[in-house]
Order: C-alpha cells, then structure tokens, then sequence
C-alpha cells in the first residue's frame, strides 16, 4: 500500500495543470501549504505567542518600484503607461506572496472526562495574506472601463458613452472630471468609482480610446483572517488522540484587477472591501499512533453557522473546510531520530494532486530534550523545502525556504519562498 501511494504522489506530481491562473484559488492552495508546515512544527504546538511572516522573492522590490507608479504623470497618458510597463516588465507573470500572521494562547486547567484527558487551551490571533501577479495584455479604453466590475453596469455604460464627445485636446485630462462636465455621469457615480477603486482620478488617453496598446496591470488578492475560541487536545488510553476546536472565524478580502489606469490613478493599494463575514467554525483531529507509527485525519474551519455579515456580500475566499490526512514513521538512530511523512491537504479550489506532499525530519535533542534541532526536507508537485527548525527550553525558532521545482503554473512563474517563525511555548 505504502508504495503504491508514493507512485501515485510522483505521479502527480508530473501531472501538468490545464487550468487558467485564478489569483483566488491560488492564494487558497498557498495559505494552506504554509498551515500545512505549522501544523508540523515539532516544538510548541501549544503556544503562548506564535508569529510567522512568509515572502517571496521579488516581493518588496516590487513594492518599491510600484511606489513609484503614483507620481508618473507627464501629461501625455500613452508615454505615463509606457513608463508603467518599463518598471512592472521585470515581474510580468511571477506571483509575489507576502504572508504574515501572529497568534496567542493560554493554557486553561486539565481535566478527565470519560476515560479521555483533555488539555484545553485558548488561542486568538489573525494574519494577512496578499498575492500580487504583475501582467500585460492588449487592451482598450473600452476594455479598461469594463474592468471596472465593482461599480454597477450602468456606470461603466456611462462612461464609455462619454468617450464619443472627447478629442485630441482632452488627452491626458481627467475622464471622471471630463464626464463630469459633460453631463454623461454623475457626481454621485464618479464619487463611487474613486471609493470603489480608491483612486483619485481616470486619465483620459486618445490613442487608447481609437485603438489597442501593450497596457499593465496587478492580478491582487489580500485577505484578512482573525480567530478567537477554544481548543482541546485530547488522548484515550496510549493510542488513540486528537484535537477539537471550537471559535469564531472572521474574514474579509479583496480580488481587483489593478489596470493601467487605476495605476497611475492611485489605485494599486491594498485596501480591503467591507465584506466582512464572521463564522462559527470547527477544527477536529483524530488520530492514532501504535509503536513508532503516527497517523491521523481533520478537517479544520468547518463553517459550522452564519454569526454575521456584510451587505456587501461574503469574503472571495469563500467558507470551504480544509481537509487532510497524515502518517508519520519515527525511527531512533542513537541520538539522532528520523522521522519520513507523508500525507495531503485539499480544499476546494484545488486538486488533490496539488496537495501531495512527502518529506522527512531528521532531528537531534540534548539535555532531555530541553534542546533541540531539526533539519525538514518536503517536496510537494510546485516546491521543495528546506527548513532549519530549533528549539531553547520554551523556544521554537525556524527558518524555512520554499524552491520552485518547476517554471510555472497556470502560466505564471513560480516564485521561491523564505518564512520564519518565532514560538514561545508551554
């Protein structure tokens, strides 16, 4: 069984993936490779503070350089928008991830109940995650008005009505403050385009309203995450253990397609959509461990029931469980234990096969245990890891990297990733 499963995972892991890049699910199958590595941190799995912080490669250059993007306007909006493909050419297709997150728990009274031990504790906390994908595409001023899919139809109708009264002497003007004046829209909807995208204005581009043009734009998608609630971790007899989790879960995000015009408009921010939704949620784990073998499944955020939401509408991100399975050997070489896994995660959005993973801990401990240090070696169907984990006394620290194993993805390059974590536990 067990060699049929890792020809399967290699397998998979050769399989290509036939469909278009979708920011969302991708920011889905991410967060969830790094939950994947928490879960398997060996020191500190019950914490007082846990913070983390993912990035990858070209994530803060790229943020540099789009600070500079604002302050382009040289009154020519054709030469503005060829200065935007000048600085955002060098990410063109590669996904940039900054991921980052702080959590606190307290340990509460542990008690018998049923031939079962519970330890409880209680934990909160929350985090970020952003993922932007700098691209390029022939467009249209028609067709960067149709991007703007967050204000209502008759709006962006509006507006392209208004490119019929405009000529050569309004290039490089504002198009909200143009139509403004024109009469084609209102005050009141060029205020809900600004709110909207949060930008300042449109330029108004003749050549782009006549005919097609090399235009940038930043794929974006950031969530927002916070948890409150209760979770048990129990043990039956020398077998059988798991965890049981009861907690609010909140989330709200944002998915914009951040064109050349909302670029040199302002409107490459993060700022988040008030689609804040709040659910119950569940996390449970059970497992089962005989001699030196370790196996266990779960589902976690199991949305449970609806405890509040916005008018707005419900979080892009969407309330789908994760589920995962998981077995672990642990072998003792001296002072040197060695420990192979293997195991998936999946939640909608994504296959099985992008969930596979297999890897191994080769750890070594003194003074009881009280220290420690362990070298982590996975690969997964994108990535291989190399992690370099430690722990003083009451102390996790690791750093791990994530390398790409393949050029790209749904036609994205796939970029490395660098993540550390700082635990102090109990």
């Amino acid at each position: 069984m067990k060699t049929k499963f890792v020809g399967l995972f290699c397998l998979a892991t050769l399989i290509p993936n036939a469909w278009a890049y979708n920011i969302v699910e991708r920011a889905r199958l991410i967060d969830d490779k790094f939950k994947t590595l928490e879960m398997m941190k060996p020191y500190g799995h019950n914490f007082f503070t846990d913070i983390s912080a993912v990035v990858s490669t070209d994530t803060m250059d790229l943020r540099d350089d789009a600070d500079r993007i604002e302050g382009i306007d040289s009154g020519n909006t054709d030469d503005d928008i060829d200065q935007v493909n000048t600085i955002l050419r060098p990410y063109y297709n590669q996904e940039q991830v900054l991921r980052a997150n702080i959590n606190f728990g307290i340990p509460l009274f542990s008690f018998e109940a049923m031939g079962v031990s519970f330890e409880p504790n209680f934990r909160f906390g929350g985090g970020l995650l952003a993922v932007l994908t700098p691209q390029s595409e022939q467009s249209t001023l028609t067709s960067l008005i149709d991007n703007l899919d967050q204000v209502p139809v008759e709006v962006r109708s509006a507006l392209k009505s208004c490119l019929n009264a405009l000529g050569p002497a309004d290039d490089g003007k504002d198009l909200l403050v143009l139509c403004v004046q024109n009469s084609t829209v209102t005050q009141a909807q060029v205020d809900q385009v600004k709110d909207v995208y949060g930008v300042t204005k449109i330029p108004y581009s003749r050549s782009l309203a006549t005919s097609t043009k090399e235009t940038p734009f930043i794929d974006v998608y950031a969530k927002v995450e916070a948890k409150a609630g209760l979770w048990f971790d129990y043990e039956k007899g020398e077998n059988f253990f798991g965890t049981v989790g009861l907690y609010g879960l909140g989330r709200l995000d944002i998915r914009k397609k951040a064109d050349a015009l909302l670029l040199l408009g302002g409107g490459a921010s993060l700022d988040v959509a008030d689609n804040r939704q709040i659910n119950a949620a569940l996390d449970y784990r059970l497992g089962y461990r005989v001699d030196n073998y370790t196996v266990f499944a779960a589902v976690e955020e199991l949305k449970l029931a609806e405890v509040s939401s916005e008018d707005l509408g419900a979080p892009a991100y969407g309330s789908s469980a994760l589920i995962r399975g998981h077995g672990q050997a642990d072998y003792r070489l001296g002072a040197v234990k060695l420990s192979p896994y293997l195991g998936f995660h999946k939640r909608s959005g994504y296959g099985l096969d992008d969930g596979l993973y297999i890897g191994a801990d080769t750890t070594m401990h003194a003074w009881e245990e009280r220290f420690g240090f362990t070298v982590k070696t996975q690969v997964d169907k994108e990535h291989f890891t190399l992690g370099a984990l430690a722990r003083l006394w009451i102390t996790h620290i690791d750093l791990t990297g994530k390398f790409a194993v393949k050029d790209e993805m749904d036609g994205v390059k796939l970029a490395n990733y660098y993540a550390a974590n700082l635990r102090f536990f109990f």
